[in-house]
Formats: C-alpha cells, sequence, structure tokens
C-alpha cells in the first residue's frame, strides 16, 4: 500500500479560514451532481501565553465545574463547554486541544470561552492566546442510494488496490488514500463515507469533488434473479 502524498501549510488565524467559515453561510451549493460533503468535526490545537507557567490544573479544575483532571491518569484537564459545544483538553504548558467544533470560528470562541474563565478565577495573572492551528477536519457523505444500490468495494479494492486498505472479515468499510489529494475516504457498502485528513472546510469539500467521479463509478444495483421453471426470485 503507497502512502498518498498530499501537502498542505496549515492556517494560523488566517483571515481566510474565519472567511470560509462565513462563506459557507453565504453561498449555497451550486453543484448539484456533487453529493454534499459536511463537516462533522474540527480537530484543532491553540496555544496560550501566561505570566505563570506551568499552568496548576489543580486550581483550574475547581474553577470548572464541567471539567474532569486525575493527574494520575492523564496529564490534562478535560473542560466540557456547551457553548459553544466542545471538548477541551488543557495542559500545565498551556496547549489546547479542541474537539466537536464545526468552524474554526467556533474553535477560537472555545478557546477564548477557556481564557476568561482562566482570567476570572486568577486574578493578577496575564493570559494570551498567541496561535491556534486546524489539525484534522472530518467531514460525512451520504450517498442515499436507491434501494437494492450499494457501493461495490470488492470491484473497487481490486481496481485500487495499491491505495486502498479493505480486509472485510475484520472490519465492513474500505479505507482509499488517493495520490495529491487532501482527503482519506472510509466507504461503506451503504453509500455512507467519511472524509478526514483537510486541514480546511474547503479542501474537504474540493477533495471530495475531485474524487466523486472515481467513486461513482461503483455504484452497483443489485437485480433480482428468476429461477429458471419456478418464476421466483433470488
Amino acid at each position: 500500500m503507497r502512502k498518498r502524498k498530499y501537502t498542505e501549510s496549515n492556517e494560523v488565524l488566517d483571515y481566510k479560514v474565519f472567511s470560509e467559515d462565513i462563506e459557507q453561510y453565504l453561498n449555497h451549493n451550486t453543484d448539484t451532481e456533487t453529493p454534499t460533503a459536511e463537516v462533522h468535526n474540527l480537530v484543532g490545537t491553540c496555544k496560550i501565553k501566561s505570566t505563570v507557567l506551568p499552568l496548576d490544573l489543580e486550581h483550574v479544575s475547581r474553577l470548572l465545574p464541567n471539567s474532569h483532571f486525575d493527574k494520575q491518569k492523564f496529564a490534562a484537564i478535560t473542560i466540557r463547554l456547551h457553548d459553544p459545544v466542545c471538548t477541551v483538553l488543557l495542559f500545565t504548558s498551556g496547549k489546547l486541544v479542541l474537539t466537536g467544533s464545526k468552524t474554526f470560528i467556533e474553535c477560537i470562541y472555545a478557546c477564548v470561552r477557556v481564557l476568561e474563565i482562566l482570567r476570572a478565577g486568577t486574578p493578577g495573572v496575564s493570559f494570551e492566546l498567541i496561535e491556534s492551528n486546524i489539525q484534522n477536519i472530518v467531514g460525512n457523505v451520504d450517498l442515499q442510494l436507491a434501494p437494492g444500490s450499494r457501493m461495490d468495494l470488492d470491484k473497487f479494492h481490486r481496481d485500487h488496490s495499491v491505495f486502498c486498505t479493505y480486509q472485510k472479515n475484520m472490519f465492513p468499510g474500505l479505507i482509499y488514500r488517493p495520490v495529491n489529494s487532501p482527503v482519506v475516504l472510509l466507504l461503506f457498502a451503504s453509500g455512507k463515507i467519511v472524509l478526514t485528513g483537510a486541514k480546511s472546510a474547503n479542501s474537504m469539500r474540493r477533495g471530495w469533488h475531485d474524487i466523486w467521479p472515481v467513486v461513482q463509478r461503483y455504484i452497483a444495483i443489485q437485480q433480482a434473479v428468476t429461477v429458471s421453471g419456478s418464476g421466483d426470485l433470488l
């Protein structure tokens, strides 16, 4: 199996990332031939600069009711925010790992919420957000196949075996790593597809748009077979 070759620069607090979040609310998908890829989860990282490092996570856990910290099991405190809905891991170094957001704006807003809590609970200590990156975006596509249709994963694997991982006896999904693509696909026979590996929502949708013609060729229609002389359908 060959590894896909694709590089994409991280977008650090770049106006282009924010504009892409805004554009998805302003612009409609004009490509009606390609099934829509929706963002399911965004994984981001942020860095907090403080006049007091390392952070006292025991103290932070007392400030946050929806948090969990057990330093014997894990080196970070787990913070669960409801607005925006996001799970945050905060390390003593000031590093934040955020999951559950669907846009980069939500990711930044979650960081600001954590900063506000730290500033309110620790008077006299300076906290500043100095960088933020998107590490991975997970999306999903539902092909909404017609009754009797399915994805022919066996044929897909035969034709693209160099770029695929498929062991149907262990896992029903096929992993496809296209060359020069920002996304990796996890395909299921039902027509459900998971996209991962992109660094922005735009690159995820662009990657899916480019791969869709390949995926489309492997939608198979299961036809009923008539047994001769009996009229029964299999």
